[in-house]
């Protein structure tokens, strides 16, 4: 095999030869490469003089043993998958795309779709022509090898996880993990679809538009057309959205609609003219979710701790934006519904957590055993602590050194194996010990670590 780029210039005039299967190139995008090079595509293997033979998929006997005569012989021969790569290498965009848009060949979209040496931004734009036929990526064998194309292109984790290529899951965390704009606009007008979610979690996103709206990286101009689908779950994550323009927060929380406000009251660019409406609404959950993601002011924080709810304490607690010295002036305030949500909270400090600690409260070190931020010698003493729910924190959390999980599954207690077989570090040699038994199997299938472990040795 040759490089195509030294041919090309020898091509002028010239005959080419295409064997086997070139169904990966359209005939007009073969159409094209012949007339970028000035070339003529030979009938047959008598259409002599042959200048370059293009071998595609599948070639048989009969093709794969007169290439190699005619390689032999001088004849330049190259991979069709080079040829791909060479045209797409000297693609002129707005040609091509004008093209797809005055003439929208399906097969030749989905060829160029599936082209790997195709760049990123041209990849994208001829995503948004594919015409999906009102149904989703899952709903035909065409959309669905397209969507493969996308999560295997722009998945960063594929090498590790190729079953996730034509899984529904693929395409939702692109969406939701992508920084690439062009992408995203694509990807808003893919046909909506559902998975199943295992979380109760209502702002776990459920569906793959739902995905690209917890992405921050999803432009501001298409919050609107989001709006505009008149769809209450889409306007919630809307709300929610950082890129939501200010100037329109305040026309979506005017709605007075409970989700659209509980989805203000997490978005981490509110407007300030908003805080005082959201931390003072009728609804609780609404008040709950301000506390949990918003900058509090030790005003906000004061009344919480006089009005002295136990669900505000807990929110109040769990804010993932305390910085050190507000977090250490609550935790020294003693209320323990507080240190306890503090000792689960994991955007806090390691001297946080030491002061914590120190409190020995049952309901705190409990609290500490569970979070997986918490240093590894704090676990360690923890397994000194006489509670047994402390011992079953300590098993489940994955920050627990492998040595103390080894002695933890010593014990021949129900709790701690189904703590042990839950937790992602346990070794696997304990969890493959728990198969057998029926209950412990089913905690497993939930046990990411170990199921991407059976995933690599499957069959062997």
């Amino acid at each position: 095999m040759v490089k195509l780029a030294k041919i090309v210039p020898e091509l002028h005039g010239k005959k080419v030869l295409f064997l086997g299967k070139t169904k990966t190139m359209s005939d007009e995008d073969i159409a094209l490469f012949l007339d970028q090079t000035d070339a003529k595509k030979a009938r047959d293997e008598n259409d002599e003089p042959i200048a370059l033979i293009v071998l595609g998929r599948l070639i048989n006997p009969l093709e794969e043993a007169y290439s190699d005569r005619k390689y032999k012989e001088g004849v330049p021969v190259v991979d069709l998958r080079e040829l791909e790569s060479y045209y797409a290498g000297h693609i002129d965009p707005e040609a091509l795309l004008g093209s797809l848009a005055l003439f929208p060949n399906r097969e030749r979209i989905i060829n160029l779709l599936h082209n790997s040496a195709i760049g990123d931004d041209l990849f994208c734009e001829i995503l948004r022509i594919y015409d999906w036929q009102g149904m989703g990526p899952f709903e035909n064998d065409e959309n669905r090898d397209v969507a493969g194309t996308l999560v295997a292109r722009f998945y960063p984790e594929i090498e590790k996880n190729h079953n996730i290529q034509y899984s529904p899951v693929g395409p939702f965390l692109v969406a939701a993990q992508s920084g690439d704009e062009k992408l995203l606009e694509a990807m808003a007008e893919i046909p909506d679809y559902e998975i199943t979610q295992r979380s109760s979690d209502p702002w776990m996103p459920r569906t793959l538009h739902e995905s690209l709206l917890i992405n921050p990286h999803l432009p501001a101009h298409l919050l609107d057309d989001f709006l505009a689908r008149s769809d209450r779950r889409l306007a919630g994550f809307v709300a929610a959205h950082p890129n939501l323009p200010k100037s329109k927060q305040m026309g979506l929380v005017q709605r007075g609609e409970w989700w659209i406000l509980e989805g203000a009251a997490r978005n981490p660019n509110l407007s300030p003219a908003l805080h005082e409406m959201l931390v003072q609404s009728e609804n609780a959950a609404v008040r709950r979710t301000f506390l949990t993601f918003q900058t509090l002011d030790e005003k906000t924080i004061r009344s919480v701790l006089e009005r002295g709810d136990e669900e505000e304490l807990k929110a109040l607690g769990s804010n993932e934006r305390l910085d050190e010295a507000t977090a250490l002036w609550l935790g020294e305030e003693g209320n323990g519904t507080v240190q306890a949500a503090l000792a689960a909270n994991e955007n806090l400090t390691p001297a946080l957590y030491e002061m914590l600690e120190r409190t020995k409260k049952q309901e705190v070190l409990r609290a500490l055993a569970g979070n997986g931020v918490v240093a590894p010698e704090i676990l360690e003493r923890l397994i000194r602590v006489r509670d047994k729910a402390v011992y079953e924190a300590l098993a489940a959390n994955p920050a627990m050194p492998e040595s103390h999980l080894r002695n933890f599954a010593k014990i021949k207690d129900r709790d701690i194996q189904k703590a042990l077989a839950s937790n992602p570090s346990t070794p696997i040699e304990i969890l493959l010990g728990y198969q057998t038994d029926g209950e412990l199997n089913q905690i497993l299938k939930r046990n990411e670590a170990f199921g991407e472990y059976i995933k690599r040795n499957m069959g062997m």
